[in-house]
């Protein structure tokens, strides 16, 4: 999850065996239970009671600065149905605890975009591996997305900025006597990325897998976090980072000499559905609006379809002039060498990249310091998360 860097994704090997996902007392919970299993999808029904689930990143930002999921937990009907994850290896088990044994049908996920991008991803892993087991088809539950984070631009797509316990006492207010059916919902389709095998015999040990998401950033974004999150994070942080950015390159501050290179176009081509753009400097791939400051500033303002993306393209390499696209680029404007599309259901392009914040760096396991040469696919993909519209 973003907010640490403890949070970061767990290797395949530490992945528990198909069918069985360890709990928190050490003992092993059955996906491949038809019994539990048949029970969760009798509470996705219509008519079936609302039961919501607690689930935090402690290290969140909102979380340890208000002690969040305490308060959140005082809210809940069943306070038993809570978890709090402080790693991604603690994803897995606490999802497979209040989805088979409590029976969760509202999962109420607060933390930041880091936090909701592993925990989807450890969500689809688990009921994955449930429809696998038992031949029946898991969906996911129903999220209710607060804002326990730094950022969360999923909160804002489901009208659930606010304060956690604010969000969630007006959520409770809403389901009381309600049925599972009745509640407001809003679904956000996802993007699939991975890479492309390339030629030669593949080593099933460097695989990496593949994560779903709804923003991705190419490797200029990757290292623009880096420097963002120097300047601590939020808009203030956002503010300084473009300041510095554009201070540094014109007066050439110690700050740019040293950073600079961050900046630099990759030397590998782009492509955007049959187009290919043999220079670039970013990419960014959407599913969701990109929207900040209650909408006047927008890169992109439409929600994607099932399978497709939105996708901004800045093709100049001269730092100069992609620094001058910058006001463009915030407000969704037509400026020389971006390229805006939509409805796009392919991107190729090759190094480090960004998913819902999260920073992959790819490094090559077989030559330490060295990113994984082989493209990266990133897809349109037919899931669909859904979410508590408020």
């Amino acid at each position: 999850m973003t907010e640490p860097s403890s949070q970061r994704a767990a290797s395949a090997g530490s992945l528990p065996p198909a069918g069985l996902v360890p709990t928190a007392s050490g003992s092993s919970l059955p996906l491949t239970d038809p019994v539990r299993v048949a029970s969760y999808l009798r509470g996705l029904e219509p008519n079936a009671r609302i039961r919501p689930g607690l689930l935090s990143n402690p290290l969140a930002r909102t979380n340890w600065q208000s002690v969040g999921h305490d308060r959140l937990l005082e809210l809940l009907p069943d306070r038993s149905a809570s978890r709090e994850t402080p790693n991604v290896h603690a994803l897995e088990p606490a999802l497979g605890e209040l989805l088979f044994e409590h029976g969760v049908n509202v999962l109420v996920l607060n933390g930041g975009d880091g936090t909701i991008h592993q925990t989807l991803n450890a969500a689809i892993r688990v009921v994955d591996r449930a429809s696998e087991a038992t031949g029946l088809k898991v969906p996911l539950p129903l999220f209710l997305f607060v804002n326990g984070g730094g950022m969360n631009m999923l909160a804002r797509v489901f009208g659930s900025r606010g304060h956690p316990v604010r969000t969630l006492k007006k959520f409770l207010a809403r389901a009381r006597g309600a049925r599972f059916g009745s509640l407001p919902k809003r679904g956000v389709p996802l993007m699939a990325v991975h890479p492309l095998a390339g030629p030669g015999p593949v080593d099933a040990a460097s695989c990496e897998p593949i994560r779903y998401g709804y923003i991705f950033g190419s490797e200029l974004v990757f290292n623009a976090l880096q420097m963002y999150e120097r300047f601590g994070q939020g808009y203030v942080g956002l503010t300084r980072f473009l300041f510095e950015v554009g201070a540094g390159y014109a007066f050439r501050t110690e700050l740019w000499n040293r950073f600079g290179h961050l900046l630099d176009a990759p030397q590998t081509p782009l492509a955007i559905d049959d187009e290919t753009f043999p220079h670039y400097t970013s990419v960014l791939a959407t599913t969701v609006p990109l929207q900040l400051v209650k909408g006047v500033v927008a890169t992109v303002r439409r929600m994607a379809s099932p399978g497709g993306m939105n996708v901004v393209a800045v093709l100049p390499t001269d730092k100069g002039e992609v620094i001058r696209t910058i006001p463009n680029l915030m407000f969704g404007a037509q400026a020389r060498g971006v390229v805006y599309r939509n409805d796009v259901h392919r991107v190729v392009v090759h190094g480090a990249y960004t998913l819902d914040g999260e920073r992959f760096d790819r490094h090559d396991a077989a030559a330490p310091g060295s990113v994984s040469a082989a493209p990266l696919e990133v897809r349109g993909s037919t899931r669909v998360v859904w979410g508590v519209w408020l």
